[in-house]
């Protein structure tokens, strides 16, 4: 009796759950839903390969006054549960812009890339880890930037399927 209590006192805690096994399922990450609209702020779109890093592509509104969305692809891995990305601003200088979903006008591209940078700066070259913990029907990812907890940052999120027809937008 000892012996089995000194064995379950001395095993290995269970392994932490798998923070993109519904991304392996094929579903997209849906960051600020709106659950009428069936919209996010903006979805990821995560390829996890076997070593725990992913690829990633990331579309989400930059703007609503007009309507501007942005994509760009970015990678990282999963740290001690958390899924973690360093921010680099070339992602989001290559990434596409669009307005309905046609190309900007070369003086609102610039100015929006312009904004978008500015925006950027704080985090530029930062590691951002968000760690997920249940929140009702959904969750909320706790951020951490630097391993610091920024919790002014967190964000709710929902996995969903690719065939629900959810779409960027506010």
């Amino acid at each position: 009796m000892i012996a089995s209590l000194l064995l379950l006192a001395t095993a290995s805690p269970l392994p932490a759950p798998d923070a993109l096994d519904p991304a392996r399922m094929g579903k997209i990450r849906c960051i600020r839903p709106d659950t009428q609209a069936r919209t996010c702020a903006t979805m990821v779109r995560y390829s996890v390969h076997a070593d725990d890093r992913f690829d990633a592509v990331v579309t989400g509104v930059v703007s609503t006054e007009p309507t501007i969305v942005m994509e760009y692809q970015t990678s990282g891995q999963i740290e001690d549960g958390a899924v973690c990305s360093t921010v680099r601003p070339v992602d989001f200088t290559s990434g596409k812009l669009t307005k309905d979903g046609a190309p900007l006008a070369p003086a609102v591209e610039t100015s929006v890339r312009q904004r978008l940078m500015l925006a950027l700066q704080p985090l530029a070259g930062k590691k951002r880890c968000y760690r997920d913990r249940p929140d009702g029907d959904g969750l909320v990812s706790d951020v951490i930037i630097e391993g610091q907890v920024r919790a002014e940052m967190n964000q709710r999120a929902i996995w969903v399927a690719p065939e629900d027809g959810w779409a960027p937008g506010m």
